[in-house]
């Protein structure tokens, strides 16, 4: 393999720790080296609940990713969800001197936009350029590097969360003995791989429905506009279910994925089964339509504050392509059909991404076809967003006012040599 460049990503979610190590051929080209997943609920919308806890299960995350990449990690892409997100459409005005556009002209023009909506105790988690007006033009952008003119004004879509859980996030990644590169909401990474150039264009919602969280980010003209983040997720379908039916939790989830649905209209209301509770000696009978039914009032609700943050910003007319679903709360049988229907537009599932593969470095098949086999997995299709955002234009752009450059890691397949992230054996 030739010296590529050579990213480590970490997803935390409600449910688990994801690791993920991918060699970057381009964009088009990603070979997943080695994967790491283990379950772990102390990071629940957004907010460490037990740091002693989280902390183990990001170390063994990372230790069985490097144990299948072959290779020691240093650094991270981080992807997350929290309902502290603030996101803010916010524009950078510099007057350019000397009349050609200059990189420094537009690192102002970031830091005059973070002056003027980025307050004092919050941190730009991420940052996404949209485009730039030169002089008095009515139409944006993409580059104006050594462009001739007198004035420019950058627009962003930012994404900010409290500095103090910043901070805690980020010790947190100190005491696994990494450090983090890149911060990254998300929504957007699941983005990069749930959706087409024509959706984006045209204008799409992405709904990614996790166990604690439910993200939201909307394109427009291949520019993101609009990011949210809502303190509701398929945890709490669960949650329902278990106080419903009076048995545990564990119960009530596998009561969800094996006879559960969100379209009730698809159940014959006479349908039950028998369930025996652990524990208890005496079954009890399941109607189907009634766990559909708890099921169908909970989503309802999710679906309904999503539908009213794109209500109130304005953006239901913007969404031609309708809604695109990922996440493992959008598994659930008759998603689809429930989704159109409440929704009333339309709504799809994401694919597997072409552009993400398994990378055969193993000297014996079972290997290789275990990782292959947790290549296609749907909970690693965040982490591999974000390898496809490092390559993507729009973190190419947002980079280019970046102060603190990301530094290019190289493979380095023979040597025991420390290079940023990886260091590799």
């Amino acid at each position: 393999m030739k010296n590529n460049e050579n990213l480590v990503v970490v997803h935390l979610s409600a449910t688990a720790v994801y690791v993920v190590i991918g060699n970057v051929v381009s964009a088009k080209d990603i070979r997943i080296l080695g994967v790491g997943q283990v379950k772990n609920s102390d990071f629940y919308q957004g907010q460490i609940k037990h740091r002693e806890r989280l902390q183990g299960a990001i170390k063994q995350a990372i230790q069985e990713a490097e144990d299948t990449a072959n290779c020691r990690v240093h650094s991270v892409w981080l992807t997350l969800a929290t309902p502290e997100l603030s996101s803010k459409n916010s524009a950078g005005e510099v007057k350019v001197e000397d009349e050609v556009v200059r990189a420094q002209d537009m690192v102002q023009a970031l830091a005059n936009a973070k002056s003027r909506d980025l307050s004092s105790d919050y941190y730009l988690m991420h940052c996404c350029q949209q485009g730039i007006y030169v002089d008095e033009q009515d139409f944006m952008v993409d580059d104006v590097i050594e462009m001739m003119a007198h004035n420019i004004t950058v627009m962003y879509h930012m994404m900010m969360m409290p500095v103090a859980s910043r901070q805690n996030i980020q010790k947190l990644l100190q005491s696994c003995d990494v450090g983090i590169d890149h911060i990254v909401f998300d929504a957007v990474t699941s983005a990069e791989y749930s959706l087409m150039t024509e959706e984006r264009q045209q204008g799409v919602c992405l709904v990614d429905i996790g166990a604690s969280t439910t993200s939201i980010c909307v394109y427009k003209e291949n520019k993101l506009i609009f990011t949210h983040c809502i303190a509701t997720g398929s945890h709490e379908v669960t949650m329902d279910i278990s106080a419903d039916f009076g048995i545990s939790m564990i119960e009530a989830e596998k009561l969800k994925k094996s006879h559960g649905t969100a379209d009730v209209n698809s159940v014959d209301p006479s349908a039950f089964f028998l369930f025996k509770p652990q524990g208890s000696g005496d079954e009890i009978n399941i109607g189907i339509y009634n766990l559909a039914r708890i099921i169908e009032a909970r989503y309802v609700q999710i679906f309904t504050e999503v539908a009213r943050q794109l209500h109130e910003a304005g953006l239901i007319g913007y969404i031609d392509k309708g809604i695109v679903l990922t996440g493992g709360g959008s598994t659930i049988k008759g998603m689809i059909p429930f989704a159109k229907k409440l929704l009333k537009m339309p709504v799809v599932l994401t694919n597997t991404h072409p552009a993400i593969s398994a990378y055969n470095h193993f000297d014996n098949d079972e290997s290789f076809k275990l990782l292959n086999s947790q290549v296609n997995d749907r909970v690693y299709q965040t982490a591999f967003g974000t390898l496809l955002y490092s390559q993507s234009e729009q973190f190419r752009r947002s980079e280019k006012v970046n102060l603190k450059r990301f530094k290019t890691i190289e493979y380095q397949a023979y040597f025991g040599v420390r290079v940023n992230g990886l260091q590799m054996f």
